[in-house]
């Protein structure tokens, strides 16, 4: 609800005079500040005697020693004790630059080097002396001497004529416990043994003379076999040798 005491209460105010001062005097102010202000900008002039209704005799304007007006633009200066020197600031919590590293050489990739060819040498090929003669009538070299087979596997039929590789004595006729099986043996003299073994039967004994080319057995599979072959030594001076070196 509306204050019904309020308009009483200014109609008995004790003070309507001072009031009325005041109210006066702040006009009386406005109007002062804004005379101040138009007299500072009519007609852009640079001289106090210039300005329209300037009152107080207020500088409104710096001068600088040319006479000349400053350009009332903002100007903004960033005071420093040494422009040239470094932040110290800077120095404190900056990081730390490390040297420049030193530039590793170029690797460079050795010469092509081509692997040397490989050259292969066929082995000369054996020739025999002709001092002993085929042994196996028919027959064919299945497995050739070696580190690991001394001898000359020579495979034939069953029951074909095994022949003196050279004349000589009959030193051995009959089974060998060593996987020979049934063996022939001659000695043909000058250091040279011949031996037949896996032989399927024997024509010689021990002590028998015997001519180069004579049958003395035939083909057999005894002892350690596989199939029908004869197993042939050739024997020099005590040592097993390749027995193409005399065929």
């Amino acid at each position: 609800m509306p204050d019904q005491r309020r308009p009483s209460r200014r109609s008995t105010d004790e003070r309507p005079t001072a009031r009325a001062v005041s109210h006066v005097a702040v006009l009386a102010l406005l109007a002062v500040t804004v005379t101040v202000g138009v007299g500072a900008t009519v007609g852009g002039a640079t001289n106090v005697a210039d300005r329209v209704g300037f009152p107080f005799d207020l500088i409104p304007v710096a001068r600088g020693a040319n006479a000349e007006a400053l350009d009332p633009k903002v100007v903004r200066y960033d005071l420093v004790p040494r422009p040239e020197a470094p932040d110290p600031l800077l120095l404190r919590i900056g990081p730390a630059w490390a040297p420049e590293p030193t530039p590793l050489p170029t690797p460079v990739a050795p010469p092509v080097v081509a692997p040397p060819k490989r050259v292969y040498v066929k082995p000369a090929p054996i020739v025999g002396t002709g001092q002993l003669i085929w042994p196996v009538a028919g027959g064919t070299i299945t497995q050739y001497y070696s580190s690991y087979h001394k001898a000359l596997d020579i495979a034939a039929p069953t029951g074909n004529a095994v022949l003196a590789a050279a004349d000589g004595v009959v030193t051995w006729s009959g089974w060998k416990t060593n996987g020979g099986g049934l063996v022939v043996g001659i000695d043909h003299g000058n250091g040279i043994v011949t031996v037949y073994n896996h032989l399927g039967t024997a024509a010689v004994a021990v002590g028998d003379t015997v001519a180069v080319g004579q049958t003395i057995a035939g083909v057999g599979c005894t002892g350690t076999c596989t199939g029908p072959h004869v197993h042939f030594e050739v024997i020099v001076d005590g040592v097993i040798v390749n027995p193409l070196r005399y065929l």
